[in-house]
């Protein structure tokens, strides 16, 4: 998935997608509300079990958003602080070897 021209992957990438369905929820929401203050009588037999799922799906995009923040957050902690982490093999000029990397390429 692409947002602003840079690919979400992960974490990001399920975050976009669960506030993508909070917002649309929410708008629906708010849509219906405005139908059924109308006072047409009528639409009530499909605005109802609509509107329950509107709601179920903002309760869980939002549950999902906390969790996902939360996992996200514990799994930036253990790649700092464990051993051996794939972030040491990212950073070529910081070798414990004593070694030097010819700049001249």
């Amino acid at each position: 998935m692409k947002i602003f021209g840079h690919e979400l992957v992960g974490f990001p990438k399920v975050l976009a997608v669960l506030v993508v369905v909070l917002l649309v929820a929410s708008g629906l929401c708010g849509l219906q509300f405005v139908a059924s203050s109308g006072g047409n009588g009528s639409l009530e037999g499909i605005l109802i079990p609509l509107g329950i799922l509107e709601l179920i799906a903002m309760a869980l995009s939002a549950a999902g958003i906390v969790v996902v923040l939360v996992m996200w957050g514990l799994h930036a902690l253990f790649d700092r602080f464990a051993e051996g982490s794939e972030l040491d093999a990212r950073k070529p000029f910081n070798d414990k070897d004593g070694t030097k990397h010819d700049e001249e390429r």
